[in-house]
């Protein structure tokens, strides 16, 4: 059967997944992850992370490593359907409980009760300018909230400190643009997609030390009706970004403390390297 995201079961490898959560488990010592606020995740519901949106997805081993351990669950996440269109590549992310973002495939997963991480700005926050480090870029992006009303899912805020600065930014993406592959991209797939110049440990990210920090899960009406009422829509979708915020404030916060306490040594070292590479 052609594969098509709506009609796709998403049921997850458990095989392939625990190839990612061993991953995970290797790049626990290069990213030194720090999980606040994790134990809300312990339910048998489904609920629906909403979170900042960092660089290329390299958290989301990570990430899914710290909900296995705090609650016992797989996590699955959304991507766009750019990444989706070439089957390997498609297999590769299937295997990492990634799946591609639409409505019915959100519906699907919450409403067999699994837990599952988006990030409402999508790649116009992933690829935002050094500037707008942490900004949310969530207007009108209110998806989310409704499907989390139709499957009578949670929302759960998440704030992911240290992604922004895994890469640093030598050129930002309005200057991309005005190069040849930068226009060839525009053309191609959309003005979207066209990224800023990059620089890690040649292709790798840099050593950056990642924080998340879980909110208290947003409750939703019990009415799949209520997707449809526009001013509660915009209610909940207004708590969220305002929680998330408020996390990443604390993350950024808490950051500062960890730096100024800390004493010298070689990790110390490590990360104000990281920090003046990431600019």
């Amino acid at each position: 059967m052609p594969y098509h995201p709506d009609t796709h079961d998403w049921r997850l490898d458990e095989r392939q997944f625990a190839r990612s959560l061993a991953l995970a488990r290797l790049m626990r010592a290069y990213f030194r992850p720090i999980y606040s606020g994790f134990d809300a995740l312990r339910s048998t519901q489904g609920m629906l992370l909403v979170a900042n949106h960092g660089l290329f997805g390299h958290e989301l081993p990570l990430l899914q490593l710290g909900v296995q351990e705090a609650a016992g669950r797989s996590l699955r996440s959304f991507s766009d359907h750019v990444l989706f269109i070439v089957p390997p590549v498609r297999d590769v992310l299937m295997g990492m409980g990634v799946c591609e973002g639409t409505p019915a495939v959100a519906h699907r997963l919450l409403t067999r009760g699994e837990i599952a991480y988006t990030c409402p700005g999508g790649a116009r926050e992933a690829l935002a300018p050094v500037r707008d480090r942490y900004k949310l870029y969530w207007d009108g992006r209110y998806g989310f909230v409704r499907s989390a009303i139709r499957a009578g899912a949670a929302i759960v805020p998440l704030a992911m400190i240290g992604i922004d600065e895994t890469y640093r930014q030598v050129l930002d993406a309005d200057a991309v643009r005005a190069t040849l592959p930068g226009k060839a991209i525009a053309r191609l797939l959309g003005e979207k997609y066209v990224m800023p110049l990059y620089l890690g440990v040649g292709p790798l990210p840099l050593p950056q030390r990642l924080h998340f920090l879980a909110g208290t899960p947003i409750a939703v009406p019990d009415d799949p009706a209520a997707a449809d009422d526009e001013a509660l829509v915009r209610t909940l979708h207004a708590v969220a970004r305002r929680e998330t915020e408020r996390l990443i404030a604390q993350g950024l916060a808490a950051r500062e403390e960890r730096r100024r306490m800390a004493q010298p040594g070689a990790a110390m070292a490590l990360d104000e390297l990281t920090r003046w590479l990431a600019g």
